[in-house]
């Protein structure tokens, strides 16, 4: 390794909720390490995905999409991205969904003038838009609003002008060594995938609010143990009503929650695993900092 020619920084992606952050993510990171579903706020907290090479580092920051926070733990969600933003990023990706209403970006633009790193424009969903003229329209009224680097159409889904980007954002990183070990690819332990894909999972089959007042806590995760790998899980609701619609009928519905979910995991962790899935109300947990800070969302500053 050339240590005076090693690039190494960080890459933080901040876009609206559903703009294609964590597509994107697990895209240029070469992984599925963030949950995607269609739905948007699936994301809670920052992700970090590690790409390396023989001469670079990058650490790419997926945040919570950009909000407008209606109770605490959306709160703890858009401090998230400031954090990001403005103390960790060397490079910030702003991901623009081409088929939305642009203006609804308005509150992160005015957040991303006051940020000192170059900015990228990722332009996603390009091949959902027919017209290039709107795509040529939508980007000038974005340089119009805020001091862009360098502008990228991409389609997150397909990987199309990934690649391009990615290499952008390899040459824009700082000579600097390694933050991470070679092949380190996040900074979360497996049981913080496991909790993350047990909830994407539960955004894939419940509908309405049931998956927005959820919290997965692993509460066992035991490995190298063979085909006696077991993860028990507490699904955290907010209200009782919420307890049957999880279960389901004769518990058809978490039975299905369990068998996708341990798919996922097994796919991601490379090896079997036995889950079992359990129901537990906490009232109101979304808004209950003690709750909040249990589940790790809010983080007290040691004295």
């Amino acid at each position: 390794m050339d240590e005076k020619n090693f690039k190494s920084g960080f890459a933080v992606l901040a876009g609206l909720p559903n703009a294609g952050k964590s597509t994107l993510l697990n895209n240029l990171a070469g992984g599925l390490l963030s949950p995607v579903t269609n739905k948007p706020q699936t994301t809670r907290q920052n992700i970090l995905a590690i790409a390396d090479g023989d001469d670079y580092q990058v650490v790419f920051v997926d945040t919570p999409g950009f909000l407008k926070a209606q109770y605490k733990l959306q709160q703890t969600m858009v401090g998230c991205i400031d954090r990001a933003v403005r103390e960790d990023a060397d490079l910030v990706i702003f991901m623009v969904d081409a088929t939305a209403d642009y203006a609804l970006n308005a509150p992160l633009v005015e957040k991303l003038k006051t940020v000192f790193c170059p900015v990228f424009l990722a332009i996603n969903k390009i091949d959902l838009v027919q017209d290039v003229a709107v795509l040529d329209a939508l980007e000038t009224r974005i340089k119009a609003d805020l001091k862009i680097e360098k502008t990228f159409r991409i389609s997150a889904a397909n990987g199309t002008g990934t690649d391009v980007l990615k290499q952008a954002v390899i040459a824009s990183m700082p000579n600097s060594p390694a933050y991470f070990p070679p092949g380190q690819w996040t900074d979360r332990w497996e049981r913080f995938y496991a909790a993350e894909f047990i909830r994407e999972q539960i955004f894939k089959l419940y509908q309405k609010e049931v998956p927005y007042s959820t919290f997965v806590e692993v509460e066992k995760f035991t490995e190298d143990l063979g085909p006696k790998n077991y993860i028990r899980a507490n699904i955290h609701v907010e209200r009782e009503s919420q307890k049957p619609i999880l279960i389901g009928k004769g518990g058809s519905a978490i039975a299905e929650l369990r068998k996708r979910a341990q798919k996922r995991i097994e796919e991601f962790l490379g090896r079997k695993y036995r889950l079992e899935l359990n129901v537990v109300v906490s009232p109101n947990w979304r808004n209950d900092t003690k709750s909040l800070e249990e589940f790790g969302y809010i983080v007290r500053d040691e004295k």
